[in-house]
Order: structure tokens, then C-alpha cells, then sequence
């Protein structure tokens, strides 16, 4: 036996102040060496079982955050409530007519579903409109969610309709239109084809 196998005083103290609630009734009083051996087989039991149960390190885990499983809407629970971000993006994406499960990679890719994020170049919001491209958009509030993802979503179906081809779309959303006719596919940037690869896994993961 170790000494960090050995229970702390304080422990067993704390457990022997009920005792005293006990004094009627001495067939239930233990002594100090029982509760010791009590709490050490307590201790000592809990790790033998922690050592042959270890937890997996293996498990698969979604690229998604907690907060947007817990926006996620349930099947249950009827209309879609006004915070339910998941739920604005697909009735945003459904009513321009582009695929929600591509909006929600892209808001993923882009912002991690933060509404308020901004990014060192200035882009803001969950699809990171640059402060020009949410003016032509007429954006007013980029931090607003459902202004921020109609304007997101109608940039990115007009990118959708240039290039025919939802890869340079995702790329020109990244990189630039320019950068995609210029370079006649996605641009030989690591960061956007970093991006365009990351926005294919989500939207994969998304559409299973």
C-alpha cells in the first residue's frame, strides 16, 4: 500500500461526525480503524476498476461544437424556435433554394457557429462577410444571425451560378472570385485548400 492509497484523516473525520447522531443506538457505531479499512477498500476498489475499465481514447468524435448539437432542432419539437440558429440556416437555405447542409458547413468552416466572431482581415459574423461584401448584400448587421447568413447564402449562390461548380464556389468564397478565374480552378493557396477540404468533411458529416 501506497500513501496516496491511504484515505485522507479529514475524509474519515468528516464521516465519523454523524456518529454522534448515532449514540442511541450503539450496534451501529464503527471504531476509527474499521471506517480506515472501509474508506481505503473504497478507494482502492474504485481505481482496480478504473484500471480495467480505462476510458477509450478512440471514440469518434463529430466536428461539430456542443453548442450547435444543442441547437440542433429536435424532431419534436415542432416550428422552429427564433434561436435556433440550425433552424435559420435552413429556412434560409431552403427559401434561396441552396442546399442547407452546404449553408451549415460553410457557417461551420467560416465562424464555428459563433455569431459575434471576427476575424483578423475584419470579417464578420457566422459566414464572415467582409464589411464591403455585407454592404453590397445589404447587410446592415453583419452580428445579426439571420442578416448575416441571407447575405452569406446569397453570395454564395451567385458564386454557385458563375463558376457551375460547387468546389470553385466554396473556393471564390474563401479566396476570391478573382482568384478562382485567374488561376482557372481553386486557387494553389494552402489555406484555401484547406478550407475547401474542411467545408467537404462538414458538409459530408452534416448531410449523414
Amino acid at each position: 500500500m501506497k500513501l496516496t492509497d491511504i484515505p485522507s484523516v479529514s475524509s474519515v473525520l468528516g464521516r465519523m461526525e454523524s456518529l454522534s447522531q448515532m449514540a442511541k443506538n450503539p450496534s451501529t457505531l464503527v471504531s476509527f480503524p474499521d471506517l480506515l479499512e472501509k474508506e481505503w477498500n473504497k478507494q482502492n476498489g474504485a481505481k482496480q476498476t478504473s484500471e480495467t475499465n480505462p476510458v477509450s481514447n478512440d471514440s469518434i468524435q463529430l466536428p461539430f461544437p456542443d453548442t450547435a448539437k444543442s441547437l440542433e432542432p429536435s424532431l419534436s419539437r415542432g416550428p422552429k424556435q427564433t434561436g435556433d440558429l440550425i433552424g435559420t440556416i435552413e429556412s434560409i437555405a431552403e427559401a434561396q433554394g441552396m442546399d442547407p447542409n452546404l449553408v451549415k458547413a460553410m457557417v461551420k468552416a467560416e465562424s464555428g457557429f459563433k455569431t459575434k466572431a471576427v476575424s483578423p482581415k475584419g470579417a464578420m459574423g457566422l459566414m464572415q462577410l467582409m464589411p464591403e461584401t455585407a454592404e453590397s448584400l445589404g447587410v446592415k448587421d453583419p452580428f445579426d444571425p439571420e442578416e448575416n447568413i441571407t447575405g452569406g447564402v446569397k453570395f454564395l449562390k451567385g458564386l454557385m451560378k458563375e463558376f457551375k461548380d460547387p468546389e470553385k464556389a466554396i473556393a471564390a468564397y474563401n479566396a476570391g472570385p478573382g482568384a478562382v478565374k485567374r488561376y482557372k480552378g481553386i486557387p494553389p493557396y494552402e489555406e484555401t485548400k484547406q478550407y475547401v477540404s474542411k467545408v467537404k468533411r462538414f458538409y459530408k458529416d452534416f448531410s449523414s
